[in-house]
């Protein structure tokens, strides 16, 4: 067996164990490195196929490290991005619409359901079609407060 196709076994092998163990391209570079030198080699050698082979696992390396070097980018800003967040955690902060008055108890539509509601302490009562920010989860149960309410105290304290 010649050595330039040992060694794009191992290249390609490389890549695959990258596929699996996701090293953040170690094992890709490794493996582009691998099919390169594999297709030099194949250059180098007195076998009939060699010069097809040669050209052939240059051109897979060279493709296979842009590839790799693409997907281990994307790989990579996936992981720094903010984590997801579902449930309680999506639901707090969220701005929802109230489906009827709320006082102290009520219903408001949240992310395409209608959630049971409740006012959080010291919070005015809100009509029908107010906009509300959820500040708390409490079971199957939404504490709210009024948006404007913010806004209404900072301006009744201006004048």
């Amino acid at each position: 067996m010649e050595a330039f196709v040992v060694i794009a076994l191992i290249g390609t092998g490389l890549l695959l164990a990258e596929l699996l163990l996701s090293t953040g391209g170690v094992l890709a570079l490794l493996g582009v490195i691998g099919l390169t030198a594999a297709g030099v080699a194949a250059f180098g050698s007195d076998s009939d196929v060699a010069d097809y082979a040669g050209g052939a696992l240059l051109a897979l390396g060279l493709v296979s490290g842009v590839t790799f070097y693409f997907v281990t980018r994307k790989v990579l800003a996936a992981h720094r991005d903010e984590p997801v967040r579902t449930g309680r955690e999506e639901m707090v902060g969220s701005a929802a619409e109230a489906r009827s008055s709320i006082d102290p108890e009520g219903r408001v539509w949240l992310g395409g359901t209608i959630w049971s509601a409740r006012l959080a302490a010291g919070a005015t009562p809100v009509r029908l079609g107010d906009r509300v920010r959820v500040e708390a989860v409490d079971g199957l149960t939404l504490v709210v407060r009024p948006e404007q309410e913010t806004a209404g105290n900072a301006s009744e304290g201006a004048g």
